[in-house]
């Protein structure tokens, strides 16, 4: 039997879904207790993890920020950010007024596990109890699709527990899925600066076109091939300033723009830093030598 609870006000609501099963399975791979999405505002928002029966939570915050307490720590649980708690523990998490600006909104499932317990103590193994996650992960989409049919309060429990089971799995795979979504990206940036470099760009313009942040376009492109993506950036433009004065009297004026310099003087500081000498002298040696022995 599903039991909605759904409240609005101002500021805060609820759409909540609670699940009461008669034991038609005795142990069951999974059992979904409650799903649900909240906004909360005030300090009245406050659970103890003590105080629960034994279940699991996992709770993802899609905006603002709350609380959480785990073994004395007190963490900010950010947008994009969840965490997974096994009840009964000691942790409690809640939204202050003083620390959280914004009010928070979230989506959670509380579960029973019986055989798939194994795979919730792999997921605290390696995941911990704080686990990031784009919106656009798996496991985040399965959330949504847990609730959308929990709000339609027709589907079957035995489905529905399933679905948890799938997330679970979505869950223990975050680590591969993030490398897969990690290297998607990285190629992405690396397309976009291959094409736009000759413009005026910046890692900004990349992150944008990539639909991430700088910082975490940043972080993933330097974890992956082990430089910054505003480095590469400036090895592809100096690459080009290369051909460019090897193989054409062209001006460094016009060769700066084409490159994508904001400006020739910046050009020619850029290309002394990393070929040693500056354009004029590059141009000379290539002249007389016929060859080049840089490596940018």
């Amino acid at each position: 039997m599903c039991e909605r609870e759904k409240i609005s006000g101002k500021k805060d609501w609820k759409d909540n879904y609670a699940f009461h099963f008669l034991n038609d399975v005795e142990h069951p791979v999974v059992r979904l207790n409650a799903v649900g999405k909240e906004r909360c505002s005030t300090d009245a928002y406050y659970w103890d993890n003590s105080r629960r029966p034994d279940c699991y939570l996992f709770q993802y915050t899609l905006n603002g920020s709350g609380m959480v307490r785990i073994e004395g720590e007190e963490l900010v649980i950010r947008k994009g950010t969840g965490f997974f708690l096994k009840m009964p523990g000691p942790e409690c998490y809640y939204f202050d007024e003083k620390k959280n600006e914004e009010p928070w909104e979230f989506i959670y499932m509380l579960f029973e596990c019986g055989p798939a317990e194994e795979y919730c103590r792999y997921i605290e193994g390696h995941l911990g109890k704080i686990i990031e996650l784009p919106i656009y992960s798996l496991a985040v989409e399965l959330m949504f699709e847990i609730h959308a049919q929990a709000k339609r309060q027709n589907q079957s429990p035995f489905l529905l527990g399933s679905m948890v089971f799938s997330f679970l799995c979505a869950l223990c795979s975050v680590d591969r899925e993030k490398e897969k979504m990690s290297t998607t990206l990285i190629n992405n940036a690396k397309s976009c600066m291959e094409k736009m470099f000759a413009q005026p760009i910046g890692i900004c313009d990349v992150a944008a076109f990539c639909h991430v942040s700088q910082s975490h376009l940043s972080r993933e492109f330097y974890k992956i091939t082990g430089t910054r993506p505003n480095e590469y950036l400036t090895k592809l433009r100096l690459e080009k300033a290369v051909d460019m004065l090897g193989a054409s009297s062209t001006s460094l004026a016009q060769i700066s723009a084409s490159c994508g310099f904001s400006s020739t003087n910046y050009f020619q500081k850029v290309f002394k830093k990393h070929m040693g000498m500056s354009p004029v002298q590059f141009r000379k040696y290539v002249k007389s030598e016929g060859y080049l022995k840089f490596q940018i």
